[in-house]
Protein backbone atom coordinates (compact mmCIF):
# COMPACT_ATOMS: atom_id res chain seq x y z
CA UNK A 1 0.00 0.00 0.00
CA UNK A 2 1.42 3.19 -1.13
CA UNK A 3 2.18 5.52 2.35
CA UNK A 4 0.65 9.06 0.90
CA UNK A 5 0.51 12.29 2.73
CA UNK A 6 -3.00 12.83 1.63
CA UNK A 7 -5.20 9.68 2.49
CA UNK A 8 -8.47 10.55 1.50
CA UNK A 9 -10.01 10.50 -2.38
CA UNK A 10 -12.56 12.43 -3.79
CA UNK A 11 -14.82 11.73 -6.65
CA UNK A 12 -17.31 13.48 -8.21
CA UNK A 13 -19.36 14.22 -11.14
CA UNK A 14 -19.55 17.52 -13.69
CA UNK A 15 -21.37 18.44 -16.63
CA UNK A 16 -19.20 18.57 -20.07
CA UNK A 17 -19.63 22.26 -20.03
CA UNK A 18 -18.40 22.12 -16.33
CA UNK A 19 -15.17 19.91 -17.19
CA UNK A 20 -14.31 22.19 -20.08
CA UNK A 21 -14.04 25.28 -17.97
CA UNK A 22 -12.19 23.44 -15.29
CA UNK A 23 -9.70 22.30 -17.87
CA UNK A 24 -9.37 25.62 -19.65
CA UNK A 25 -9.04 27.37 -16.32
CA UNK A 26 -6.28 24.52 -14.94
CA UNK A 27 -4.32 25.07 -18.41
CA UNK A 28 -4.36 28.73 -18.31
CA UNK A 29 -2.19 28.92 -14.90
CA UNK A 30 -0.49 25.11 -16.22
CA UNK A 31 -2.16 22.91 -13.72
CA UNK A 32 -4.03 19.58 -13.75
CA UNK A 33 -8.13 19.95 -13.17
CA UNK A 34 -7.30 17.74 -9.68
CA UNK A 35 -4.64 20.30 -8.85
CA UNK A 36 -6.76 23.19 -9.89
CA UNK A 37 -9.75 21.95 -7.78
CA UNK A 38 -7.26 21.09 -4.55
CA UNK A 39 -6.02 24.85 -4.98
CA UNK A 40 -9.60 25.99 -5.26
CA UNK A 41 -10.51 23.43 -2.25
CA UNK A 42 -8.40 25.31 -0.26
CA UNK A 43 -9.60 28.92 -0.90
CA UNK A 44 -6.47 30.12 -2.91
CA UNK A 45 -6.88 32.62 -5.06
CA UNK A 46 -5.86 31.52 -9.11
CA UNK A 47 -5.08 34.41 -11.22
CA UNK A 48 -4.78 33.85 -15.13
CA UNK A 49 -1.82 34.96 -16.46
CA UNK A 50 -1.74 37.74 -18.83
CA UNK A 51 -0.17 36.02 -21.56
CA UNK A 52 -0.25 32.04 -22.20
CA UNK A 53 2.39 29.76 -22.43
CA UNK A 54 3.14 29.62 -26.31
CA UNK A 55 3.38 33.20 -26.32
CA UNK A 56 5.66 33.62 -23.44
CA UNK A 57 7.75 30.57 -24.64
CA UNK A 58 8.08 32.84 -28.36
CA UNK A 59 9.04 35.86 -25.74
CA UNK A 60 11.74 33.86 -24.45
CA UNK A 61 12.98 33.01 -27.34
CA UNK A 62 13.33 36.74 -28.17
CA UNK A 63 14.31 37.93 -25.20
CA UNK A 64 17.37 35.34 -25.71
CA UNK A 65 18.00 36.50 -28.98
CA UNK A 66 18.08 40.49 -27.73
CA UNK A 67 20.54 38.99 -25.09
CA UNK A 68 23.01 37.78 -27.43
CA UNK A 69 22.76 40.64 -30.15
CA UNK A 70 23.50 43.00 -26.20
CA UNK A 71 26.40 40.62 -25.51
CA UNK A 72 27.94 41.04 -28.39
CA UNK A 73 27.38 44.81 -28.81
CA UNK A 74 29.24 45.29 -25.31
CA UNK A 75 32.38 42.73 -26.83
CA UNK A 76 32.85 45.14 -29.58
CA UNK A 77 32.48 47.89 -27.02
CA UNK A 78 34.57 46.10 -25.26
CA UNK A 79 37.27 45.45 -27.88
CA UNK A 80 36.75 49.10 -28.89
CA UNK A 81 38.31 50.66 -25.83
CA UNK A 82 40.91 48.42 -25.56
CA UNK A 83 42.12 49.37 -28.90
CA UNK A 84 41.51 52.73 -28.13
CA UNK A 85 43.79 52.33 -25.67
CA UNK A 86 46.23 50.39 -27.55
CA UNK A 87 46.26 53.33 -30.40
CA UNK A 88 46.56 55.72 -27.48
CA UNK A 89 49.93 53.47 -26.24
CA UNK A 90 50.71 53.56 -29.73
CA UNK A 91 50.68 57.11 -30.21
CA UNK A 92 52.49 57.96 -26.86
CA UNK A 93 55.25 55.60 -27.95
CA UNK A 94 55.63 57.55 -31.47
CA UNK A 95 55.24 60.81 -29.52
CA UNK A 96 58.34 59.80 -27.62
CA UNK A 97 60.29 58.48 -30.26
CA UNK A 98 59.70 61.51 -32.08
CA UNK A 99 61.55 63.49 -29.46
CA UNK A 100 64.14 61.21 -28.93
CA UNK A 101 65.14 62.05 -32.77
CA UNK A 102 64.28 65.82 -32.18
Amino acid sequence: MVNRKENKQINFRVTDEEFKRLSKMAKDIGLSVPAFCKLKSKGIKTKTPKINNEIGHEIAIELRKIGCNLNEIIKNINNTTYLENEIKTIQEDLKNIWQLLN
